[in-house]
């Protein structure tokens, strides 16, 4: 859980923002450079939806995109599948 209050560390200090924290899993298909084709399931990637800047389902969506941009080397790469579960995040005026 420290893990994921350290992502949204940022966010939580924007009090007033109508946001939802959410983990995402996804089923990826990729090309490495070396013509290797994989599909693998990426797990517990971190999605900060702001609830009047896009849909829930975009903001899934691109926190994927953003995930495998960062930690992949690819020719190309297709998102077969996602899903978001929302997550309580503990703040510093949460805890007693």
């Amino acid at each position: 859980m420290a893990k994921v209050n350290g992502l949204f560390q940022d966010a939580e200090e924007a009090k007033f923002d109508r946001y939802t924290h959410i983990m995402v899993d996804a089923d990826v298909e990729m090309q490495y450079h070396c013509g290797e084709v994989a599909s693998f399931r990426i797990e517990n990637i971190p999605c900060l939806w702001s609830w009047d800047e896009t849909s829930r389902e975009a903001a899934e969506y691109w926190a994927v995109w953003d995930y495998v941009g960062a930690n992949f080397t690819f020719d190309w790469m297709s998102i077969k599948s996602w899903s978001g579960s929302p997550v309580k995040v503990d703040t510093p005026d949460r805890i007693t």
